[in-house]
């Protein structure tokens, strides 16, 4: 592995090149590397780089005002990336600069559109792929979770007494390991974010909503702790030169319950609204086989039930603050990005009752076959959306406003025309 100290935030991608040849390809011509910028949503900025038309590194820029430059999160990554390389699940790290690294480019993408793999990418090889990410050693994150729990004395008798399989150690959602929690689809200012989750926190309905027992899973599949790419989509999916495919972009490894995968993978690609239910269950079955576990038609269903009730506590879930107009768990509290087509501070449910009424819809599903089986293939969310709130209506009314401010479009329900 190479060293640098140049500092690229902010560069262009013409001196990205030239730091990319100088430090790796000085004999060559320097016309031979070709650059192309490919920066995610979370601000992160990215460039490709090839050698004679052929994909040969991704570099990263880590400083800035990207995602990951708290150090709890450099951290995070640092750890995450040095034991995934340990058993091949990443490529190589070629270069490491002041603020930034550059790895061996892993292969050609697998993306057929951003909710979408290509057709030949079968859900076989990718229920193996994922199998096998999460069968990456987890002692690396004991320390880091140690760190994140005595960081806010305000929240450490909740993750004190909070099982390991509890929503909050989702980290972008519950923000215990910086103080700030993801919101949106890019970089909204750390003052924004910091003052939203201590809102929550002051409020009361982070620790309500964070040890609600109603959206824990409850399958042993589900509640198995793993390494946890954290953004596993199309885009991070790329075929290697021997046809094996490998995850990449590691920003949001963590240690934790693998029903947070599913949730998120239920939201970005793999959901009702992209995929069959066939597909579905024949994908969780191919994982939990792949990873050595029982997969029978019972296992495999309480394991969706548990990934669908997921979505309502995931990023970028039903509760989660990713959306323009409202973040849920305040509605009822003043806070910076409230807009009035969210309604007024006093319009009811607050996010306390929100909690209340979700985890009650839960409990009615889960004592329902038909709800049950309602849920699985067409999704909890569209479920609840669909059968007016289980029979309240004042979960039905918020539901209708989430639909009427395009709140609900990942679950594919549109605004009403």
């Amino acid at each position: 592995m190479a060293l640098s100290d140049v500092k690229l935030v902010g560069a262009t991608a013409e001196t990205v090149r030239q730091t990319v040849h100088s430090a790796l390809f000085p004999s060559e011509p320097l016309d031979s590397i070709t650059v192309k910028e490919c920066s995610g949503r979370s601000g992160a900025a990215g460039f490709l780089l090839s050698k004679a038309g052929l994909p040969v590194i991704m570099l990263k820029i880590t400083g800035g005002s990207s995602l990951h430059t708290h150090p709890a999160t450099s951290k995070r990554i640092s750890a995450a990336t040095k034991v995934l390389r340990e058993v091949n699940n990443a490529p190589a790290m070629l270069l490491v600069g002041p603020d930034f690294y550059a790895e061996a480019a892993a292969g050609t993408s697998v993306m057929k559109d951003f909710f979408h793999f290509q057709d030949d990418c079968t859900g076989a090889e990718i229920a193996s792929l994922l199998a096998r990410f999460h069968a990456t050693p987890t002692g690396w994150f004991t320390p880091l979770r140690g760190e994140y729990v005595e960081r806010d004395a305000s929240v450490a008798p909740v993750l004190r007494a909070a099982p390991l399989h509890s929503q909050c150690w989702h980290l972008p959602w519950s923000g215990i390991d910086t103080g700030k929690i993801v919101m949106g689809m890019g970089n909204v200012p750390d003052e924004i974010t910091q003052e939203v989750l201590r809102l929550q926190i002051d409020s009361g309905v982070w620790k309500k909503v964070m040890t609600c027992e109603a959206f824990y899973p409850v399958c042993e599949a589900a509640k198995r702790q793993v390494v946890i790419h954290g953004d596993f989509k199309p885009d991070n999916v790329l075929r290697g030169a021997n046809g094996e495919l490998i995850a990449i972009d590691y920003d949001l490894c963590q240690v934790g319950p693998a029903v947070h995968e599913f949730g998120f993978m239920l939201m970005m690609w793999y959901g009702p609204r992209q995929t069959t239910y066939e597909y579905r269950e024949a994908f969780v079955s191919a994982y939990l086989t792949a990873s050595g576990l029982e997969s029978g038609a019972e296992v495999v269903r309480e394991f969706m039930l548990d990934c669908e009730v997921n979505t309502l506590v995931t990023f970028p879930g039903l509760l989660a603050n990713i959306y323009d107009k409202e973040v849920p768990l305040l509605r009822g509290v003043p806070h910076p990005t409230a807009k009035a087509t969210a309604g007024s501070v006093d319009d009811s449910p607050t996010g306390l009752e929100i909690v209340d009424l979700l985890a009650a819809a839960v409990a009615q599903v889960r004592a329902d076959a038909t709800l049950i089986e309602r849920s699985v293939k067409d999704g909890l969310v569209p479920t609840l959306f669909a059968q007016k709130g289980l029979g309240s209506p004042v979960l039905f009314e918020w539901l209708q406003l989430m639909q009427a401010n395009n709140m609900l479009r990942l679950f594919g329900i549109a605004p009403a025309e």
